[in-house]
């Protein structure tokens, strides 16, 4: 992964962060679903390692350093929001406890939108 690229990432993931911690948990449990979804459903991550750029950079091209770096935010991200992460995932756990999960995805794999609370 190029620096730009990376970088770019970084700031996504700390924007994200900063919206998600001012979201009611159900909320920021819906935010990280789907983040999820859309990971887990990626083709990307299936795919041949390509070039990026012109310099022929790929994210298994990373430094070290580089990783290391990276590695450091995630951890002092992972620590900060501890709290919030803890209350999603006990929010979770309480809906899968009671039984009041609702799918997020059809039959096809589509999203349910119209079902979604803020279309309510």
């Amino acid at each position: 992964m190029t620096r730009e690229r990376q970088d770019e990432s970084i700031r996504y993931a700390q924007v994200i962060a900063e919206i998600v911690q001012d979201l009611q948990v159900s909320e920021a449990a819906q935010v990280y679903q789907l983040a999820f979804h859309l990971w887990s459903q990626s083709d990307a991550r299936h795919l041949p390692v390509v070039e990026e750029d012109n310099e022929g950079d790929s994210w298994l091209d990373d430094s070290e350093e580089e990783m290391a770096a990276e590695d450091i935010l995630w951890a002092a991200t992972l620590a900060r929001y501890s709290d919030k992460f803890d209350a999603l995932a006990a929010a979770a756990q309480l809906e899968i406890a009671n039984g009041t999960t609702q799918p997020m995805f059809d039959e096809d794999g589509e999203m349910i939108v119209d079902e979604l609370p803020y279309n309510a």
